[in-house]
Parts: C-alpha cells; structure tokens; sequence
C-alpha cells in the first residue's frame, strides 16, 4: 500500500472536478516562482510596484503571443474524424494536443466489449488496451450526459478517450458544447466589455479591434525576427537602426526629465516637503540580545586580566600611559 502512496489523495477526489490541480500549494508555488524572476525582499514600495508591473507586462505579452499562434496557425490533424476537426476550433494549442492524444487512442487502442441499455440510458464497456482495464461509459441519447470511471473529465476537465470511442460510435460530428470548458477553448477571456462608465459594449468586434491590430502587429513582427535571426550580424543592425528610426519619428519630443520628476509623474502625485512617515527601525526577529553587563561582572571580567606597568606612573595597573589619571 505505501508503493502507491501517490495514489491516496487523487482516490479521495475522483468524483470532484479540480481542473487539473490537485493540492492547494501548485498555484501559489507556481506564482512564487515567476515572481521571484522580477522582486526581492529587498525593494522598496516603489520599486515592488514597478516590477509588479514589469511582470505583468511580460504575462500580457506572453498571453497575446499565445493567443495570436492560436489565432494564426492550425494544428495538424491526424484522424479523419469530425470531432478532432471540431477540436480544432474550439481549444487552445496546447489543449487540443492533449484532446487530439485521446482522439487517437480511441481509434487505436480501445475497443467495445460490451453494451447495455435502461430506459434512458446506454452503458458501453470499453476496453482500455493501453492501461488493461475496462471501463464503463454511461451516455444519455436525450440529455447527451455522459460519464465515465476514468473520471479524466472530472479530474482535468478533458473528455477521455473512452467516451470519445462512443461518441465515435454514435457518429457525433461535434463534442457538445458542456463538455467544452471555457478555460480550455480559444474564448477563455472573451466576455463583456465595459465602457468608462459600466456599459456593456455591444458590438465587441468594433471596441477590439485596435487589440485585433495589436495582434497582427505582433505576428508580423515575429516573422521578421525569424527571418532575420538567420541573417548576418549586418542585417540585425540594420533592422536595430530601422526601429530606434521610427521610435524616434513615433515618440515625441520633450524635455528630459529627473529622476524625481519621473517618479512623481509615475505615481501620480508629488513628494512632500516634510517626510513623516519613515521606514521601520530594523529589529532583531531571531534569538535575544546581549543582556546588560553590571558593574559586579566588569569588575571580575577585569580583574581575569593581567596588569601592567603603566609608562607614565611606573606602577603595575590595568590603564597605561593613554588613559593614565
């Protein structure tokens, strides 16, 4: 039983959906780790600011380099099945590889070996050639519910390949649409839009489109650094004067500014004159301090010392010449 510990806890949560997080300690370690690219506990409160923006910026970035590839490129598919064409449009990339992984095991490594039917509903055994085991697959013609042991579905919130072996069998050409989970598809972030003053936007095509813009950008420039990175070394400065160029012809002029004026233009407001609030005094948060020497223990640590013959008294004392009364 303790070869398997690794398998206690998931036992107790089959039944669960905890889109593939598992303990309570992956997110904040996750977050602890890419935050510790950008802060320490040394910074100030300005300087925790501005690198908390800096990592939001690359997160943004990052995220809007996801979500052109997924908008720009397409998987290749690998059976001729409607519902991996389907996948295709509704998951991101990195989800629907892991679909597509499932789609394939169900056409090559899973079979039926069993069939039963109640009123409303349809039990198929399916046999897992890859795990040895046989699971059961409860589907509902009326509702399109469907439900397997594996609980994949409930664990990590993708369809397994068991039930895709049924709906394959049921010859669905599309995965219904409960089954799709909104932080796996295209749309995770895509919802309302509000103006200034709260006001759902309508038309969300029109108030994104400077976003849509964005994107294109961001695509054409990831194709010139690809095709660029290939070049010489003459070719990437080339390209380096080409962009301080039009930054120069963007960006407009004014005065340099200090340090000072840059930070109160950041914040949003002036320093004061008069500073009242000052930062802590350090304090000591591991083991005590040194106690109080009494006069009593100076004396007898002083004593321990050997005397000497002082060059200005000529008499045998604990002072010398610097200190002599």
């Amino acid at each position: 039983m303790y070869d398997i510990k690794e398998y206690w806890i998931p036992a107790y949560f089959r039944d669960m959906r905890m889109g593939n997080i598992m303990s309570t300690t992956q997110r904040s370690e996750s977050e602890n780790s890419f935050f510790k690219k950008f802060e320490n506990h040394y910074g100030t409160l300005v300087e925790f600011w501005l690198r908390y923006e800096s990592a939001m910026d690359q997160q943004r970035h990052t995220h809007k380099r996801f979500e052109m590839e997924s908008n720009n490129s397409v998987p290749k598919a690998i059976t001729p099945l409607s519902l991996e064409s389907h996948a295709l449009t509704v998951y991101t990339h990195e989800v629907f590889y892991d679909i597509q992984e499932e789609i394939k095991s169900s056409m090559c490594g899973c079979g039926i070996v069993g069939y039963s039917r109640s009123a409303s509903l349809e039990m198929t055994a399916i046999e897992d050639s890859e795990r040895g085991k046989t699971f059961t697959v409860q589907y509902s013609p009326l509702t399109s519910d469907v439900d397997c042991t594996c609980k994949l579905f409930e664990r990590r919130g993708l369809i397994c390949r068991h039930i895709f072996c049924v709906f394959s069998n049921k010859m669905l050409k599309t995965i219904p649409e409960k089954y799709v989970l909104a932080r796996w598809s295209k749309n995770a972030l895509r919802g309302p839009i509000y103006d200034l003053n709260g006001n759902i936007i309508e038309n969300y095509d029109t108030a994104d489109e400077s976003q849509l813009e964005m994107s294109k950008v961001w695509s054409e420039f990831y194709n010139v650094i690809s095709v660029v990175a290939k070049k010489e070394a003459d070719v990437l400065r080339d390209l380096q004067r080409v962009l301080r160029e039009f930054k120069d012809r963007v960006e407009p002029k004014s005065e340099k500014m200090s340090k000072r004026q840059e930070m109160e233009m950041l914040i949003g407001c002036s320093a004061p004159d008069e500073v009242r609030i000052l930062p802590p005094r350090h304090s000591k948060n591991k083991g005590s301090g040194k106690r109080i020497v009494t006069s009593k223990n100076k004396a007898i640590e002083k004593a321990k010392k050997p005397k000497r013959r002082c060059g200005n008294c000529k008499r045998m004392a604990y002072h010398d010449s610097r200190n002599c009364k």
